[in-house]
């Protein structure tokens, strides 16, 4: 496939700025924000005081120390309104600048990359030039993603030339190298239905369980540390479409589902997702089925990364 470039108006952008902008945001994410290496990216999540992610977000510092938040373009309403219930007297302050940035996402073949596209060295690495942010996130097999973010009129520019010159993508695509990069975001349709640990969020260092309290940090503490992980989250096949929040059942019980599907994308044949299942859903014997036990049945596919074993 050739490199694609690709605009994502599914995707907002927050920017917490001021003195104490670190302080607000250590204190309601599961993602530390002070002592941060410079020209890099985190993942981070907001939950409720249950340990339910409310939203995920990708983080970095932006030219001016201002911090990046980027996530669902359905929840940047509700996030801002609840983020901003915390500054109190803090000097900080809050924004939408989604209207003031330009968001792409690029999918490079591993080993290719268009000439004179600046491009990171490593995964959630970033880079700066010409107006333009350019974060490495976690690569697919056999693709490099990177989004391309205009923080000015100069790098807006900047990106409508790439835009002109590499081959349009689309978000569907862009979706599906989110999908078998392994990482779940959080949308409308299942905001306060996880735990971090049910998307794998530890294992993709989304977690710091060395900072001080956020909201819901004891039970995701106990989940880590006692060993009550029951639920994670999977790649499935599907031959058919699926969507967020759609049900899972297992053959062994259809009655009740087994998991939910979090993202779901198109692929060159049928579909693909990832699901947050029960552990015993995905490793005993039996079948997957959407929605009901007499539904299309799923197939399990590998993440591009192994998950922590459990006692």
């Amino acid at each position: 496939m050739p490199s694609t470039i690709t605009p994502l108006p599914h995707l907002a952008m927050l920017r917490a700025h001021g003195p104490q902008a670190a302080d607000l945001l250590q204190a309601q994410l599961t993602q530390s924000v002070q002592n941060w290496p410079e020209k890099t990216a985190r993942m981070a999540a907001m939950c409720t005081p249950q340990g339910r992610m409310l939203a995920d977000f990708l983080l970095w510092r932006e030219a001016d120390g201002a911090i990046a938040m980027l996530l669902d373009a359905t929840l940047a309403e509700a996030t801002l309104k609840r983020l901003r219930m915390f500054i109190l007297r803090l000097q900080c302050k809050l924004d939408d600048v989604t209207p003031e940035r330009a968001l792409f996402g690029l999918l490079l073949p591993q080993g290719e990359a268009p000439a004179g596209l600046p491009c990171p060295a490593a995964p959630w690495s970033l880079l700066r030039e010409a107006g333009l942010c350019v974060v490495r996130l976690a690569d697919a097999p056999g693709l490099r993603r990177l989004l391309l973010v205009a923080e000015s009129p100069e790098g807006r520019s900047a990106a409508a030339q790439w835009v002109a010159t590499m081959a349009a993508g689309s978000t569907e695509a862009w979706s599906l190298g989110e999908i078998r990069a392994g990482i779940g975001h959080v949308t409308a349709a299942t905001a306060q239905q996880f735990v971090p640990q049910m998307l794998n969020y530890e294992a993709l260092g989304a977690v710091d369980f060395k900072k001080g309290c956020y909201p819901g940090q004891e039970i995701v503490a106990r989940t880590q540390y006692r060993g009550t992980i029951k639920r994670r989250t999977y790649r499935l096949l599907s031959p058919t479409a699926l969507a967020p929040g759609d049900e899972i059942v297992h053959s062994a019980d259809p009655a009740q589902p087994c998991g939910l599907v979090v993202n779901a994308a198109p692929a060159e044949t049928g579909w693909e997702a990832l699901a947050e299942l029960k552990i015993t859903a995905a490793t005993e014997p039996g079948s997957l089925h959407a929605g009901t036990a007499d539904g299309p049945a799923l197939r399990l596919a590998t993440l591009p990364y192994i998950l922590p074993p459990q006692d």
